[in-house]
């Protein structure tokens, strides 16, 4: 190789290397989101949790994009704070969709004293999560509980 050759190859393949390090790959800004959404709710940020679900949102259960937007309002108005914690998590990407699963416990304390909304003291809920990209960016289409079911996880 010549000095010119390797003069331009050289950076070529620094600048590679360091886009390859230092971009996130899509696994990990799906895992990104679901912390960042748990920590939204957890500071009651309406905005900031819908930031991350798909206008286009439909599950099994009838839930819509405007559906969990007024019913996390109405939970975030009469609830005054939640203890979220998450484990397990794993995420499958396929080219523009992908499913993340985890297990969650979510206590919220109400005037009326401390509730379990999914889980309980000593069992988590399973969740799976399925998400599109759209414009670039991920976003949550559809929500499932299988141990709602009887399916363990």
């Amino acid at each position: 190789m010549t000095k010119k050759a390797i003069i331009i190859t050289v950076p070529i393949l620094a600048s590679l290397l360091l886009v390859y390090l230092f971009l996130p790959s899509d696994t990990k800004r799906i895992r990104e989101i679901i912390y960042d959404g748990r920590d939204a709710i957890v500071r009651k940020d309406l905005e900031r949790v819908m930031a991350h679900v798909s206008y286009n949102y439909r599950d099994r259960y009838g839930f819509t994009y405007l559906y969990i937007k007024e019913n996390l309002k109405s939970l975030f108005q009469r609830t005054e704070s939640f203890e979220i914690e998450l484990d397990n998590l794993r995420v499958e990407v396929n080219d523009k969709k992908a499913e993340a699963r985890f297990l969650i416990k979510v206590k919220a304390l109400e005037t009326a004293g401390e509730v379990f909304l999914l889980g309980s003291e000593d069992v988590y809920e399973s969740v799976f999560m399925s998400l599109e990209k759209e414009r670039l960016k991920w976003l949550v289409t559809e929500t499932y509980f299988p141990t709602r079911e009887g399916i363990a996880f």
